[in-house]
């Protein structure tokens, strides 16, 4: 059965990652040229801390739509990826 977006974010809600990630991905099959479900794919890749698989996600999204929130994603990505807590490294 084809699920809508708003489907498969109810499905995000409920925990279900995995099913949503087969989910959205049959959705770009069908629809490959969707900027938010790149970025809900980016989003749930980030969620299962795929970091590389994200951030290609989220650059197809923020591609199809420049002015969409998928820039602002990819910034926090990486952000995460280059924290140091100086706190617990040895002196």
């Amino acid at each position: 059965m084809k699920k809508s977006l708003l489907e498969i974010e109810q499905t995000l809600r409920e925990g279900s990652l995995q099913k949503a990630h087969e989910e959205l991905l049959e959705f770009l099959e069908r629809e490959p040229e969707n900027d938010t479900a790149w970025y809900m794919l980016g989003g749930l890749l980030r969620r299962e801390q795929l970091w590389g698989e994200a951030i290609n996600a989220l650059n197809k999204a923020k591609f199809l739509n420049p002015t969409g929130p998928a820039a602002y994603a990819i910034d926090s990505i990486y952000e995460i990826l280059s924290f140091q807590n100086t706190d617990l490294m040895n002196p």
